[in-house]
């Protein structure tokens, strides 16, 4: 009588999910794609939605690392190295944002997935809307971070078309390419973030100037109008942040989250807030 009482009073112990972070390469119509997959122990595909994550130019898959073992907790993440980014091949031509859409598409059809979500900063989140409009069926919602919206006037101002920096025999242009970096990721940026970052923008500076010229150039509001899913639009305070707002503007389906104490590195200051709420959206 005692020891049933006793088993009773159990609660039944809830062990942590273990989250699985794995680095290996897909194929793709520019080469091979380096991808990091984070997944539960159950394996992720019977539980929510995979996300694909799409990193902006000059970063690489990195960028998501916050973002993946919390999301992976009870999905499959995929985060990639966009072709000529970090580990993945270069391509032997110029890529625009639907170029890049097709190659993470091409690894969405490698898989076999069904219905995916997708998160994309900056240029990453140009190559999502290429690939919402590319695979409307299959895509299920997008979190779009600082999107590039330009005007006519700032597409040719020279604050823009200048960049990136032309590299000089004394270095300094390396000041300004760091001071650049230190406006957009915030005052919260600490100089480790910010070495880490700059590294990863200096591998990737051969392609800085293509991937500009990707944005400068993609027709933002009339790709945007043609959205039909479900969005959610990240205001950061960065570079982008107006851009954001029209981005809202263009896309009706869309909501809009302002984060004034967030930079560029939306995981960096208050990265918590910024990944429950794009659980929280992803999760409805």
């Amino acid at each position: 009588m005692l020891q049933a009482a006793r088993s009773r009073r159990r609660v039944p112990l809830v062990m942590p999910t273990t989250v699985h972070i794995r680095r290996s390469y897909a194929e793709c119509r520019y080469g091979q794609l380096h991808v990091a997959t984070a997944y539960p122990s159950g394996g992720g595909f019977d539980e929510r939605a995979p996300l694909l994550c799409v990193h902006p130019a000059g970063s690489s898959y990195s960028y998501f690392a916050p973002l993946l073992p919390e999301l992976g907790r009870d999905r499959s993440v995929y985060a990639f190295d966009l072709p000529g980014y970090g580990s993945s091949d270069a391509p032997s031509t110029e890529l625009s944002a639907s170029d890049l859409g097709a190659a993470i598409g091409d690894f969405v059809e490698s898989l076999r997935l069904r219905s995916v979500d997708v998160i994309g900063v900056q240029l990453g989140a140009l190559a999502a809307v290429e690939l919402a409009l590319a695979k409307p069926q299959q895509l299920r919602r997008l979190v779009l971070a600082s999107v590039p919206h330009f005007s006519p006037q700032e597409a040719k101002s020279q604050e823009w078309t200048a960049l990136p920096a032309l590299p000089l025999a004394d270095g300094s242009h390396l000041l300004k390419d760091w001071q650049r970096l230190q406006h957009s990721r915030g005052a919260h940026a600490t100089p480790e973030q910010l070495t880490e970052e700059l590294a990863d923008g200096l591998r990737g500076r051969r392609r800085s100037a293509v991937s500009l010229h990707a944005m400068l150039e993609f027709p933002t509001q009339k790709r945007l109008a043609l959205l039909r899913q479900p969005g959610l639009i990240l205001k950061a305070n960065d570079e982008f942040r107006e851009h954001s707002l029209r981005a809202k503007n263009s896309y009706p389906q869309s909501l809009l989250e302002d984060l004034p104490d967030t930079g560029s590195n939306i995981f960096g200051h208050n990265g918590q807030r910024v990944l429950q709420l794009i659980r929280q959206f992803l999760d409805r």
